[in-house]
């Protein structure tokens, strides 16, 4: 299945300090990290609020995330994240890794997310996570 990613509207954007969360009518939301920086606890936080306040309690989220380059994420905000309390809203996380730091710290948060009931893959392209996200069923 091919999508074409400039065909995808955005049905509401929400800004935060460090990223921005695209909710598309795809049904796949997208988190992307800026440039140069790191995710911190508190952004973690909010992250988590934005989500937990448009969720609906039914259909679960499918996650695109794109960290910008040279991003990284707080000790703190990565044992926030990992709660499985917290990730019970979510079907599943795509991230797409842009280098060999990202892929560690993905690789990191997988061994955790296992245990969870999240799937959590990691891709080389945007185009492949979104096909990836697309075609799971929401039973997991």
């Amino acid at each position: 299945m091919v999508l074409e990613t400039n065909k995808v509207k955005v049905k509401e954007s929400v800004k935060q300090r460090i990223a921005t969360i695209d909710f598309w009518d795809n049904g796949i939301t997208n988190l992307r990290i800026e440039d140069n920086v790191e995710v911190t606890l508190k952004d973690a936080e909010e992250q988590y609020e934005i989500l937990r306040s448009r969720y609906d309690g039914k259909i679960k989220y499918r996650i695109l995330v794109e960290p910008g380059r040279y991003t990284s994420i707080s000790k703190e905000a990565r044992d926030f994240s990992t709660v499985p309390e917290r990730n019970a809203m979510t079907l599943a996380n795509a991230v797409v890794v842009r280098s060999l730091a990202h892929r560690i710290i993905i690789n990191f948060l997988i061994n955790f997310i296992r245990k969870q009931n999240m799937r959590m893959r990691m891709f080389d392209s945007k185009e492949k996570g979104i096909e990836w996200l697309l075609a799971l069923k929401e039973e997991y």
